[in-house]
């Protein structure tokens, strides 16, 4: 069953405006000491970060690990947004808190909640590389019975400016061809 481009639109809407509001009250005391580190880590991201724009892009299934039949059949444009809030350290890298929502590869609404590293390499003012990870918690009808589940996925990217392009890499699951391989893409626009 797919979504309504504007359904999807309507629900990244309603999830981003509550977003802000429940991660500003987080209170990470109330966690065992372990979770508080990482919880502090998230919380001060979200706090101190500036206002960035995600927009959803393309997916690439690979080709070995799908069949012809398979491949033409899935969505590319995996359209769709969100919102995050990104700290630039004093070395360049960042951190990012996000929630994100788009169209899958089955036009099935996926959303994302997650929090990301970046390390970069070159000069700020210039095209720039980086590797990082991100984990997240995601929620899509056809994994998991529909419940939410983690998410640990590399990232790579290609900043200049305030604008990166990021791309990741998502695995075989459940073994066997039909199920996974695929790259993502998608944007990150700064807007501070």
């Amino acid at each position: 069953m797919s979504i309504p481009r504007y359904k999807l639109l309507l629900l990244i809407f309603a999830v981003t405006a509550i977003f802000p509001c429940s991660a500003a009250a987080l209170d990470c005391a109330d966690f065992w000491s372990w979770v508080e580190r990482g919880c502090d880590r998230v919380v001060d991201t979200y706090k101190r970060g500036d206002d960035t724009l995600l927009v959803s892009g393309y997916s690439y299934h690979i080709p070995a690990t799908w069949t012809p039949e398979r491949r033409a059949q899935l969505n590319t444009n995996a359209w769709g947004g969100g919102y995050g809030r990104m700290v630039e350290d004093a070395n360049g890298d960042t951190r990012i808190v996000f929630i994100l929502g788009f169209e899958d590869s089955h036009k099935h609404a996926e959303l994302q909640v997650g929090y990301g590293q970046a390390t970069y390499w070159g000069s700020r003012d210039s095209l720039q590389p980086g590797l990082g990870w991100t984990f997240m918690i995601a929620q899509r009808p056809d994994i998991a019975g529909g419940y939410p589940f983690p998410v640990l996925l590399p990232l790579a990217f290609l900043r200049y400016r305030n604008v990166n392009v990021v791309a990741t890499y998502i695995p075989t699951l459940n073994g066997g061809i039909n199920h996974g391989s695929t790259l993502y893409v998608f944007g990150q626009i700064g807007l501070h």
